[in-house]
C-alpha cells in the first residue's frame, strides 16, 4: 500500500510572515493571482508552519488567516471564515442559514461537534409538502448562535473582531467571479420576485456579471449590529424583530418566540476507523455517520490493489455508498426527537455484515437498510471551510442555506438571505417536521485522527454528494498516498440507494466507462470538473514535522491561505 498522507510535488512553501492564495476569483480591488500550475495543469498544494485556512473564497480565508496572524487560533479563524464566506458566497451561505462545525481542542485533546443546524418553527403547517422559495419555506437560522457558541467556548477573539473583516467586504464590495455570476443568471427569475433581493444581486434589473463589483451595505449594517450588540441582537433584539415583522407580513412562520429559543447544541462527534486512522465526522442529524459507515465497509476491500479510476475500484466504492446511504436515510435524524442508532452504524462488525452483501462483479438490484440494532451497540447551496493553527488546533465548517439563494428572498434593510431548510424534512419517518426539530442533510465536516492526533481536516459541499466526495478524498489520502491538492483534483463519481444511474465526471478512462456499462451501470455523465460533485477543501498537518499543506476545489472559487 502507498505511504498514506505523503506529499508529493514540491508545492509552494511559505516563509512566515507570507500569504499565498490558490484561487481563480477576482479579489476587492484587484485581479485574480495566476494560480501556479502543476505538470498535469491543476493547482499545487499550498504549505505553511504557522496556520492555514482553506475556504470556498479567498476573501473568506483572507479574513480567517488574519485571526491567525494576530495571535487568534483555529476556532477564531473559522469563524471569521465563515461570516466572511456568507457574504462573498451569498448564493450558498450566510447568518440566514445554518450548519454544523467540529472541533479539535489540542489542549483538551478531544473532538467536539457543534450543531447550529436551523429548526422547524412552532407554528409551521402544511397541507402537502412544503414551498422551496418564499417565508413559509424558512426554518430558524442558526449560523450566528452556532459561530457565537464556538468562539465562547473553543477561541480567543471577541465576537466583534471576528465579524469586521466579513462587514467591511460587504461595505466595499468584492469582484463577482463566474461561478457567482452564473447562479445569479441561473435563479434570476426567482431573484428578480424579490425586491431586496434583487437590489443586492441584480442592481438596475439585470443580473450582475462577472467581474462586477457586489456590495451589500445592508448587510454590512447587520453585521456591525451584531459586533456592537452581540448575537442576542439576531435572535431577541432589533434584528430579530424585522425579522419577525416581515415573516408576518409575507405569509411565513417563524416568529419572535422561535428566534428567542434557538440554541446551538455541542454534541459527541461519530467515529470509525480506516487503515489505521480515526475518522471522526459530524453527528446525527447530519451525515457524518453515513461516512463512517462507508469508510468501514470499504475497510474490508484491499482498494491500494485497485488504480482509483478503476471500475473495480468505482464499483466498490459505489456499493459501500448505496448502503451507507439506506441506513442513513432509514435512521438518521434529530437525535433530540428520535433515537438514532449511532453505536450499531458506526459498528465495525455491522460494517462488515454489510460489506458481505457486496458483489465483486455485479451491481445490487437493490439495497435496503441494515438492522444496525443487532451489532451491540441535499442541495449544492452549502458552503465548507478547515482551519489549522501551529499548536495543533483544528475546525471545520460546513454550513448552508439549503437551495441557491435559500428561500430567494431577503429581509428588507437587513442585507440577510434567508434560508429553505423546511423542505428537507421528510412526510413521514424519523425525518417527519415536529416543532423545534431539526432536519437532517447530508454534510459531514471531517476529523483524520492518527495516534490520537489530527492529520487532516476535510469538507465539502454538495447536496447528496458530500458523502461520495469525502469517501474519495479520504480513500484518495490513505489508500492512494496522493497529497491533500491531488487528491481534490481526482475524478469523481457518485452514487446512492435511489439513484438509477453512476454520475461521474468526464475524466475517467474511457475503458473504465466501459468496464462499468458490462457490469449494469447506466451512467450519467457530467463536465470534467462538475460543481455538481461539491467544492472541498482541505489542510493535511505533518505529524513529524507540523507542516501544514491544503487544497482546495478548482470545482469551485476556492482558496488556502496560510502563514
Amino acid at each position: 500500500m502507498s505511504a498514506p498522507l505523503r506529499r508529493r510535488g514540491p508545492g509552494a512553501t511559505l516563509r512566515t510572515g507570507a500569504v499565498v492564495l490558490v484561487a481563480a476569483v477576482g479579489l476587492a480591488c484587484a485581479p485574480p493571482p495566476a494560480p501556479k500550475a502543476t505538470p498535469s495543469g491543476l493547482r499545487q498544494p499550498v504549505t505553511a508552519r504557522n496556520g492555514m485556512v482553506a475556504s470556498a473564497h479567498p476573501l473568506a480565508s483572507e479574513a480567517g488567516l488574519a485571526m491567525l496572524r494576530q495571535g487568534g487560533n483555529a476556532v477564531d479563524a473559522a469563524v471569521a471564515a465563515a461570516f466572511a464566506v456568507g457574504v462573498v458566497e451569498p448564493n450558498a451561505s450566510g447568518i440566514g442559514g445554518e450548519g454544523m462545525m467540529v472541533v479539535w481542542s489540542a489542549a483538551r485533546r478531544t473532538a467536539v461537534a457543534i450543531d447550529y443546524r436551523s429548526t422547524l418553527p412552532s407554528a409551521a403547517r402544511f397541507t402537502g409538502r412544503p414551498p422551496d422559495a418564499g417565508y413559509a419555506a424558512v426554518a430558524v437560522p442558526g449560523t450566528v448562535a452556532g459561530l457565537a457558541h464556538a468562539l465562547e467556548k473553543y477561541g480567543t477573539k471577541r465576537f466583534a473582531e471576528t465579524l469586521e473583516p466579513a462587514a467591511r467586504i460587504a461595505d466595499e464590495g468584492f469582484l463577482v467571479s463566474a461561478t457567482l455570476a452564473t447562479a445569479i443568471a441561473d435563479n434570476f427569475a426567482a431573484i428578480a420576485e424579490d425586491e431586496a433581493l434583487a437590489a443586492v444581486l441584480c442592481p438596475g434589473g439585470l443580473p450582475l456579471e462577472a467581474g462586477a463589483r457586489l456590495r451589500n451595505p445592508d448587510l454590512a449594517r447587520t453585521l456591525r449590529l451584531l459586533a456592537a450588540e452581540g448575537p442576542d441582537a439576531f435572535y431577541r433584539g432589533a434584528l430579530a424583530g424585522r425579522i419577525a415583522d416581515e415573516m408576518a407580513r409575507r405569509g411565513g412562520f417563524l416568529d419572535r418566540s422561535d428566534l428567542a429559543a434557538y440554541r446551538a447544541v455541542e454534541r459527541e462527534p461519530v467515529r470509525g476507523r480506516y487503515r489505521g486512522y480515526d475518522i471522526v465526522s459530524a453527528p446525527p442529524p447530519v451525515a457524518g455517520i453515513a461516512l463512517v459507515e462507508t469508510m468501514q465497509i470499504l475497510e474490508t476491500f484491499d482498494l491500494a490493489r485497485l488504480a482509483p479510476g478503476s471500475a473495480e475500484r468505482i464499483h466498490l466504492v459505489a456499493e459501500a455508498l448505496k448502503r451507507g446511504f439506506a441506513d442513513y436515510s432509514a435512521f438518521v435524524a434529530d437525535p433530540d426527537f428520535v433515537r438514532v442508532p449511532v453505536d450499531g452504524l458506526q459498528s465495525p462488525a455491522y460494517a462488515k455484515r454489510r460489506a458481505a452483501g457486496i458483489r465483486p462483479d455485479a451491481v445490487s438490484p437493490k439495497v435496503e437498510a441494515g438492522d444496525p440494532g443487532a451489532a451491540g451497540g441535499e442541495s449544492p447551496s452549502t458552503t465548507a471551510l478547515v482551519a489549522m493553527d501551529r499548536e495543533g488546533n483544528v475546525a471545520v465548517v460546513t454550513q448552508t442555506i439549503s437551495d441557491f439563494f435559500g428561500a430567494k428572498v431577503a429581509v428588507p434593510g437587513t442585507g440577510v438571505i434567508l434560508n429553505n431548510e423546511v423542505k428537507n424534512f421528510s412526510s413521514r419517518g424519523v425525518n417527519a417536521m415536529a416543532p423545534g426539530k431539526r432536519m437532517r442533510t447530508t454534510i459531514a465536516p471531517t476529523l483524520i485522527l492518527k495516534d490520537g492526533r489530527p492529520v487532516a481536516g476535510l469538507a465539502t459541499p454538495g447536496a447528496a454528494r458530500i458523502i461520495s466526495t469525502m469517501a474519495l478524498l479520504v480513500t484518495h489520502l490513505l489508500d492512494d498516498g496522493l497529497n491533500i491538492q491531488e487528491a481534490i483534483d481526482a475524478p469523481r463519481f457518485f452514487a446512492r440507494d435511489t439513484e438509477p444511474a453512476l454520475a461521474l465526471e468526464s475524466r475517467f478512462p474511457a475503458a473504465t466507462v466501459e468496464a462499468l456499462r458490462k457490469m449494469g451501470y447506466t451512467l450519467e455523465p457530467h463536465g470534467d470538473f462538475d460543481l455538481f460533485f461539491g467544492g472541498a477543501q482541505g489542510i493535511v498537518r505533518d505529524p513529524r514535522t507540523g507542516l501544514l499543506t491544503g487544497g482546495a476545489d478548482p470545482r469551485r472559487d476556492g482558496a488556502v491561505v496560510g502563514h
